[in-house]
């Protein structure tokens, strides 16, 4: 988890957040799109995104940048 989260701060906070975001919109909002329609596609894949991100900004958040040794 220290590795992922590593990766994670080395880029640009609203950087990463986007790329999350954009990737958890695509994982659900494509498979919803075509089970459910575009309305359920919008709606699903914004919340999953959202969710993805506010995860993100957690685990960033809770890591310090240089450990205590």
């Amino acid at each position: 988890m220290r590795t992922i989260a590593d990766f994670a701060v080395s880029a640009s906070p609203p950087l990463m957040v986007s790329i999350v975001f954009w990737i958890a919109y695509l994982l659900v909002g494509i498979p919803v799109h075509f089970a459910r329609g575009a309305v359920s596609r919008d709606v699903f894949g914004t919340l999953a995104g959202v969710f993805a991100a506010l995860i993100y900004l957690t685990m960033v958040l809770s890591f310090p940048s240089h450990p205590l040794r």
